[in-house]
């Protein structure tokens, strides 16, 4: 939940926000917490800088529909350009705008998939977990899928990495029946990104 917009604002609710534990040691310059602003080390802040900052980001995936010999793919993918995201990067738990190229529902001969990936301007730095999770909702009901219930693997050379969630992989037949139904290629849907 994003901090006050507004009143007294505490380093505990800025490091409680960045992901850290209430009542735990926390300094201003530390990462975790000058990422909520994008601020680089050592550089100058004031506490105002935080009002309305929040660890999650909202994605904006208006979908397409890109259908190829063995799999149809509905949402956003950027290298066969299907569909949009906004915005188009993300801070990661550990690295800043990341690139979102891939956020879709795939059907494919071998069965129903969900995979969400991205890029990095470094070969093999984005690691398996650079985010908690993502959340939407499909076909009215809240769906949180998380990167620990993915199969992951590096791609673009590993400048990218992709998690896939699937029936023997975090998907159960609720969740692969709401997200058939939203994912669909048609509208807009509201991902909300947690590093």
């Amino acid at each position: 939940m994003p901090l006050q917009t507004s009143g007294a604002i505490s380093l505990d609710d800025i490091h409680v926000e960045a992901g850290g534990t209430t009542g735990t040691q926390a300094s201003i310059n530390d990462t975790d917490i000058r990422s909520l602003i994008n601020v680089a080390s050592g550089g100058t802040m004031s506490f105002d800088d935080w009002y309305g900052a929040s660890a999650v980001e909202t994605i904006t995936v208006t979908q397409g529909t890109l259908s190829q010999q063995y799999t149809t793919l509905r949402g956003f993918e950027n290298a066969t350009p299907t569909g949009s995201v906004s915005p188009t990067a993300v801070d990661g738990a550990t690295l800043n705008s990341l690139g979102i190229t891939r956020l879709a529902r795939v059907n494919a001969s071998s069965g129903l998939f969900f995979e969400f990936e991205l890029n990095y301007s470094s070969s093999n730095t984005i690691g398996a977990n650079e985010f908690t999770s993502i959340s939407f909702t499909a076909n009215g009901t809240l769906t949180t899928l998380t990167s620990s219930e993915a199969s992951t693997t590096t791609t673009a050379g590993g400048f990218g990495r992709r998690w896939t969630w699937s029936a023997s992989n975090g998907l159960d037949t609720t969740e692969i029946s709401n997200i058939t139904a939203e994912w669909d290629g048609s509208g807009n849907i509201d991902v909300t990104f947690t590093p």
